[in-house]
């Protein structure tokens, strides 16, 4: 069953007279926005994880929220019906996720499930925190922290083969270490493992394979807990829209009012890029110079004719912004609220209207010293939150995702984490450096989709580039800009991508690397110079 989302389709009766709120400066107002239907192809979900310790202030908590009203508990997931579905499209084969009210576990098949040893456990996988003794046998420090002691502190508690993946060794390194890595070490895994692939290194590319597996498997699963929380969350705020009263729908236990929180603070966010973009499209006209800005301005499916979803112009969209706005800011003035939250919540609730990175560091040591915890333990705290929004769905909450990481990132300008550890990996274009590996083309006609990824053409004004190549393709439009430019010097079809399960794959990158070279010289020799200098790709 796919979930509907509660605060995205309600009706915008009922709001004349309404006296519209600017929309609030926030610290990222010039970050694009984010992809509207990737909602409808999760990652997979995978089971819970055990709870972790409780975190310091996290005993304050139930006490704080004795004197909240009780609010009807949302639906349980525990239905057949309410569970995501796994789909595969016909066409490609691909699975998919079908979302529904609960968090699939896909080894089971079955919702994912909370603890049931009470609010405190719930909140601990909410929210995970780091024993001492974690802390001091699996915590990297940040003057030794690499990439390469990460995958080699992985690699420790994930022996080959990888039985157990969740074993708990494995889920103690990485909640201890989780602040640096999330999705950063996931793209860096599969980059290394293609490296190693590319260079005919079967064994060391399978064993990346395997980690890379094993951790996307153990991040799916601390953090399931949390997204669960937030569709709970989602089912109660949604008929409560324009309802100021936050108490009243907030729920009672503090996971219950942390979820409300991010739900409030991702509508907010995702409604204030829908304002700025409405207002884009009422104020700009398409002309040949801002085509391609028109074209990837928002959410694509304003240009999809076959779309059911719905855009409003800006006077609209204002409205049901300066709602989001009430309501979070709602939940920001009740100190009661403030206090049940996590002190990292507390500091990106006030951070976020910030503007000046100064200001942001500053206000940032003032509330470690009001909250008795140091400054250090605020910006890990803060990644970590960074850590579980990663693994919620980009539309709606990509927004408040990148929101919190850039604020996270201003935090750490002038420390010795400002750096990441992740630069030369994901970051450098170096032939030198660990990240590098080389890729290669595939024989393509002049028509296909490959032909216009691999063409290296810059955008001229008064045409749209490489774009021109889709047009074409959709059926509409035409060519503007001669394609041209210098030839493609990457190898053709070395094949190494497919090559992982070939036992005679080892050296293929260098005999094919060989070949290239000798065909290279022979075209050369009998077409002559000028005749290579020609891309073959270029359109008449």
């Amino acid at each position: 069953m796919k979930l509907v989302i509660p605060f995205l389709i309600f009706a915008v009766s009922g709001t004349s007279g309404f006296n519209v709120v600017p929309i609030t400066k926030r610290y990222d107002s010039k970050l694009m926005g984010v992809s509207k239907r990737a909602r409808k192809k999760a990652n997979l979900e995978l089971q819970t994880a055990g709870a972790p310790p409780k975190r310091p202030g996290d005993e304050d908590r139930e006490k704080l929220t004795s004197g909240l009203p009780t609010s009807p508990p949302p639906a349980s997931p525990n239905s057949a019906q309410a569970t995501q579905e796994v789909l595969v499209d016909e066409e490609t084969g691909l699975r998919m996720i079908s979302e529904g009210r609960a968090v699939m576990d896909v080894l089971t098949k079955q919702p994912v499930k909370l603890s049931d040893r009470g609010d405190e456990y719930r909140m601990a996988e909410f929210s995970p925190g780091v024993a001492p003794e974690v802390r001091d046998k699996h915590r990297i420090p940040r003057s030794s922290l690499t990439v390469d002691a990460m995958v080699s502190g992985l690699s420790d508690v994930l022996p080959s083969p990888v039985e157990d993946p969740c074993n708990d060794a494995a889920l103690d390194f990485v909640v201890a270490n989780r602040d640096w890595m999330g999705m950063e070490m996931k793209r860096c895994l599969t980059g290394m493992k293609l490296k190693a692939q590319s260079e005919g290194k079967m064994e060391e590319a399978k064993r990346l394979k395997e980690l890379r597996d094993a951790y996307l498997i153990l991040e799916n699963k601390i953090s399931a807990p949390f997204r669960q929380m937030v569709l709970n969350a989602e089912v109660s705020i949604g008929p409560n829209f324009a309802n100021l009263d936050i108490r009243s729908y907030a729920g009672t236990a503090p996971y219950e009012v942390c979820a409300t929180w991010v739900v409030l603070q991702g509508m907010r966010s995702v409604w204030e890029k829908k304002a700025r973009d409405s207002s884009y499209y009422d104020n700009t006209v398409r002309s040949p110079k801002n085509t391609m800005e028109y074209l990837t301005k928002g959410d694509p499916n304003r240009f999809n004719a076959d779309s059911e979803r719905k855009f409003y112009g800006y006077d609209e969209t204002a409205k049901m912004t300066a709602w989001a706005q009430k309501m979070a800011g709602a939940f920001g003035e009740d100190e009661e609220l403030l206090k049940v939250i996590t002190p990292e919540m507390r500091f990106v609730d006030r951070g976020m209207l910030i503007s000046g990175g100064t200001e942001l560091r500053k206000a940032a040591y003032e509330f470690a010293e009001e909250e008795g915890i140091t400054v250090e333990g605020l910006r890990e705290g803060v990644r970590r939150l960074v850590r579980q929004l990663e693994n919620m769905q980009p539309d709606p909450y990509g927004k408040f995702t990148r929101i919190v990481n850039d604020l996270s990132r201003a935090l750490e300008v002038g420390t010795e984490e400002e750096e990441s550890v992740y630069k030369e990996h994901l970051y450098s274009v170096r032939k030198e450096g660990p990240g590098w590996f080389q890729t290669y083309k595939m024989k393509e006609n002049d028509f296909s989709m490959l032909r216009f990824l691999d063409n290296e053409v810059d955008v001229k004004e008064g045409g749209l580039g490489p774009m021109d190549e889709v047009l074409k393709q959709l059926g509409f439009g035409g060519v503007v800009d001669k394609l041209g430019g210098k030839k493609d010097a990457r190898p053709e079809e070395l094949g190494w991508i497919e090559n992982m399960d070939d036992p005679e794959a080892k050296g293929l990158y260098e005999r094919r690397m060989e070949e290239q070279e000798r065909e290279v010289v022979v075209e050369f020799e009998e077409e002559g110079e000028e005749a290579v200098m020609v891309p073959q790709d270029v359109v008449d």
